[in-house]
């Protein structure tokens, strides 16, 4: 049964419980023995709900429509791979900005250990220093691994070598940070990996009951297409870092994190409409930023933009362009989310992408054309009537291109 289906069908069940008081991001349901069945199935009479606000719930969903649709999911799994895991839903995006987390004393200590490894790996340092980094990343991953009890006196000489190093050894820790500190792990471990992978991508499943990115399934991505299954990603430091990200991004059922290995183009000007978060190499269908919209969401996306008014870039040769100054370079929430919807509609499912990224930047391709729509607010010198990139009138332009503007 596809996924798509069972999210409508947990959201009528949802409304029809009125169990749904604060905005829903992800639905877990865990499995359950069925002693009439002697077989395993989902549980719907135990459902996780996760908010928006970070608060965890649980509603009882059973006969409902939703539950029978988990029924029929459960035996088509169970015929084909022959074993039941739990199950994560994502109704809604998420929030735009989250509170930190904060990761437990082992997960600092792994933390600092992948950001030691890669400085030893910087251009023009000596032996010494190089050695100095590497033991740190030594020291701070093998007490992480074999010391169960860290009282806080144990933490302090490392995170006086982090500072010394000017290395991160945080108590609090952004999805985004975290997200740069597992793609710097498997940069490093892909190191003298020939050719070097164009990106590291870890799928959506659970440990236990919990949603989480499974290192031990990474597939490493090449710049040709070819795509393989690697085991080397699979580390105690990798994969605590990865728990504490899926406590801040909840893993669903289709997801994938993917860890480019190249950085994204330098942004030298600051400006909004010049910042580009694609890795050099990488597409925007194959590397959307932020969080992903569901084809689902699509047809509510009104709820989901924050701004009253956006500007539109395209994507033409790995850059982002303003339109030509015929065409209209800022569009209202209405039209925004009308554009969205008619490029839904006007797709194949699963050949067209949506997300929108922490800062209200919504992102859509189709592997062949894409576009952002910024926020105006991110543009501090916008002005109604004027182009973005030139600030010239619209009324005084002829139908060219905005050059001014990346």
């Amino acid at each position: 049964m596809k996924t798509t289906h069972l999210i409508t069908a947990a959201r009528d069940a949802l409304t029809a419980r009125r169990a749904h008081d604060r905005p829903v991001n992800t639905l877990t349901i865990t499995t359950t023995h069925d002693s009439a069945r002697h077989t395993l199935t989902y549980n719907s009479e135990h459902v996780t709900v996760r908010h928006d606000d970070g608060t965890v719930s649980h509603v009882d969903l059973a006969n409902t429509e939703f539950a029978e649709d988990l029924d029929a999911h459960a035996e088509d799994r169970l015929s084909s791979s022959g074993s039941l895991s739990p199950l994560t839903l994502r109704l809604g995006p998420g929030p735009a900005t989250q509170p930190p987390a904060e990761p437990d004393a082992r997960t600092r200590l792994f933390i600092l250990s992948i950001h030691a490894r890669a400085a030893a790996h910087r251009p023009g340092l000596n032996g010494s220093q190089v050695l100095e980094l590497a033991n740190l990343a030594y020291e701070a991953n093998d007490t992480a691994r074999h010391d169960n009890a860290l009282p806080q006196p144990q933490l302090v000489p490392y995170a006086r070598r982090a500072a010394a190093h000017e290395l991160p050894f945080p108590r609090e820790a952004t999805a985004s940070f975290l997200t740069q500190t597992a793609r710097l792990a498997v940069r490093t471990m892909s190191h003298h990996m020939q050719p070097c992978p164009l990106a590291v991508e870890l799928p959506a499943g659970h440990y236990g009951d919990a949603p989480a990115w499974l290192a031990h399934q990474a597939v490493t991505r090449f710049r040709d297409g070819a795509r393989g299954r690697e085991p080397r990603y699979n580390t105690p430091a990798l994969r605590a870092v990865l728990q504490t990200l899926a406590t801040l991004q909840v893993p669903a059922a289709g997801d994938w994190l993917s860890l480019y290995l190249t950085d994204p183009p330098a942004d030298a000007t600051g400006r909004a409409l010049d910042r580009d978060p694609i890795p050099e190499g990488a597409t925007v269908y194959e590397a959307m930023p932020g969080g992903i919209i569901t084809g689902e969401q699509v047809r509510r996306i009104a709820d989901l933009l924050e701004a009253d008014q956006y500007v539109i870039q395209l994507r033409t040769a790995g850059t982002w362009r303003l339109p030509n100054h015929d065409e209209p370079g800022a569009l209202s929430r209405r039209q925004v989310a009308a554009v969205l919807r008619r490029a839904r509609d006007r797709s194949m499912p699963g050949t067209i992408r949506f997300s929108r990224d922490t800062d209200g930047t919504v992102y859509v391709s189709d592997a062949t054309q894409a576009a952002r729509y910024l926020p105006t607010a991110l543009i501090p010198d916008h002005r109604d009537g004027h182009c973005p990139g030139c600030h010239t009138p619209y009324a005084a332009t002829n139908e060219g291109p905005c050059d001014l503007a990346a």
